[in-house]
């Protein structure tokens, strides 16, 4: 059968449409310093990175990730097959092409030469195969199980030689290069099992770690872009609390952090030693009603919150401005977002009526666990509950560190809860926070239709097709779905002037915790 080739040139066209908006988004504020290979970069030096979302479970296992802390750990450690540029494209990392048959079941990906693990030894196809079947494993309890298993079965993935992988998929599916490069999908070497000591082809090798506290990382001398990276190393230390995480960096404790509180950006303004990183996204700092819990399981007090919520202040407020508004849906820079739905208003007088309808006349009372984890949660927390007393609610607000809120035994387990989502594709949050089972199905909402629109989507290779089948699912989600998404909220970060070569992402902080570029001033 005659092979088709997928042309991601083509592929990185049509996200750079969704990146127009996207593109111009990336806003730099201060002074950054030249951009990676304009001038000859200072080498030597190590990186201290203050982040937040760190806590007691925190794990070096790339496959199960409980922060920012572990994800940017593993992004300076691991590699994958595909990745997304600071704009939103996507571009091939350790793929070098994608084939796929006519129907589009049966698909080959040829790898990169010449990329060897920390340990020197060749990286092939034999270890894209394990890491695919190791995630496919419900016993391993990846976070990409849920991306993976309904497209296909650890058996169905094979290596044909040393460079190239066979996928034969359940059916046909014509986003294979996108979930693949989502950020659940790290490689590992061929029988890996124990992550204390991990290994993998990124710029940075592991040296040591304190769980939930700190990791030490040393830069890869066999690293596959030559001269680089040029940090001795990178020293990744927790500090959940913003605003020490601030303190931090002005009394020179760590030269980068991450996560800004928007009310903290002023600060950073009016510091010449520091810059301010700001980049338009689809981050959200969000909340979710518990589908099988009361009072949400009736879809008209779901609806009601997320009439009673001022969107265009809780922007202002929670966020400082930095933000833009939303819809309840996740992904805006999406190219298949549905920005053809009518954006919701606050409308406390309906949600009231809705309430009413539902059997609550002014005396519903629920509890909000929530937790000062993201930029904006526990004060967006507060206003939503000022705001929910116009429609006759009351809101309890439980409050715990940031450290053990993800973590905490009330996640999930409350009526109501505070999330925060990075950038995704559609079809990567569609995996991670609707999938059926997912653990990341926050709200553990599910939705018959919702599911066959989202496969219709997944199985046609016509742009737009597929764009009017999302369309239909995420319509489902405006109706009914179980997140209240208010806002989209700008990346911030605030640097050292001494350190040279961020560029800020739209996907996630620090330039989706990226540091081979990077280097550091005496």
């Amino acid at each position: 059968m005659e092979d088709n080739r997928l042309n991601l040139q083509m592929q990185r066209r049509s996200f750079l449409k969704a990146g127009v908006a996207l593109g111009s988004g990336l806003l730099i504020a201060g002074t950054l310093g030249t951009p990676a290979g304009a001038s000859e970069p200072v080498r030597g030096g190590v990186l201290r990175v203050g982040l937040g979302s760190a806590g007691a479970k925190s794990s070096l296992n790339p496959f199960i990730s409980t922060g920012d802390m572990d994800f940017a750990v593993a992004q300076s450690i691991y590699d994958r097959l595909t990745d997304f540029d600071p704009s939103g494209a996507i571009y091939n990392r350790l793929a070098e092409a994608f084939d796929h048959n006519a129907e589009g079941n049966v698909w080959k990906i040829r790898i990169r030469s010449g990329v060897v693990w920390h340990d020197e030894t060749p990286f092939t196809a034999k270890d894209v195969v394990y890491s695919l079947q190791y995630i496919l494993t419900p016993e391993n309890k990846a976070d990409a199980y849920t991306n993976l298993s309904p497209l296909m079965k650890a058996s169905d993935v094979r290596a044909l030689d040393e460079t190239t992988v066979e996928i034969s998929l359940a059916r046909p599916y014509s986003l294979l290069p996108q979930v693949l490069g989502s950020k659940v999908m790290f490689l590992v070497k061929d029988g890996t099992k124990d992550f204390s000591n991990p290994i993998g082809t990124g710029p940075f090798r592991f040296s040591e770690w304190s769980q939930g506290q700190r990791v030490t990382l040393k830069r890869n001398e066999s690293y596959r872009d030559a001269g680089k990276p040029y940090l001795d190393g990178i020293e990744f230390i927790a500090i959940n609390d913003p605003t020490a995480r601030m303190n931090a960096l002005v009394a020179d404790q760590v030269d980068v952090v991450a996560q800004l509180d928007g009310n903290l950006a002023r600060i950073v303004e009016a510091n010449p030693a520091l810059a301010l990183m700001r980049s338009q996204s689809a981050a959200t700092t969000d909340h979710f009603m518990m589908v099988d819990q009361d009072p949400f399981k009736d879809v008209r007090v779901r609806q009601a919150f997320r009439l009673m919520i001022d969107r265009e202040q809780l922007v202002s407020n929670a966020l400082a401005g930095y933000g833009r508004i939303g819809n309840d849906l996740h992904c805006i820079t999406d190219p298949d977002y549905a920005s053809a739905l009518p954006q919701r208003t606050h409308d406390p007088d309906k949600a009231r009526a809705l309430l009413k309808q539902a059997g609550y006349d002014n005396d519903l009372r629920v509890e909000l666990y929530t937790s000062d984890a993201a930029p904006g949660m526990l004060a967006s927390s507060t206003l939503i509950a000022q705001q929910a007393k116009k429609a006759g609610v009351t809101i309890d607000l439980s409050v715990v560190p940031p450290e053990s809120y993800y973590s905490g035994p009330k996640f999930k387990k409350t009526p109501m809860c505070s999330s925060d989502w990075g950038q995704h594709t559609i079809e990567s949050v569609f995996g991670q926070a609707y999938a059926r089972g997912a653990y990341w199905n926050e709200p553990d909402w599910t939705n018959d239709a919702f599911d066959e629109w989202v496969s219709k989507a997944r199985t046609t290779f016509d742009p737009a097709l597929r764009k009017d089948y999302f369309f239909e699912a995420q319509k489902i989600i405006w109706e009914g779905g179980g997140y209240l998404i208010w806002g989209f909220r700008d990346i911030l970060d605030a640097i050292s002037t001494r350190v040279k070569g961020m560029v800020p992402s739209s996907q996630r902080n620090l330039g989706y915790y990226r540091f081979e570029d990077v280097s550091l001033e005496a």
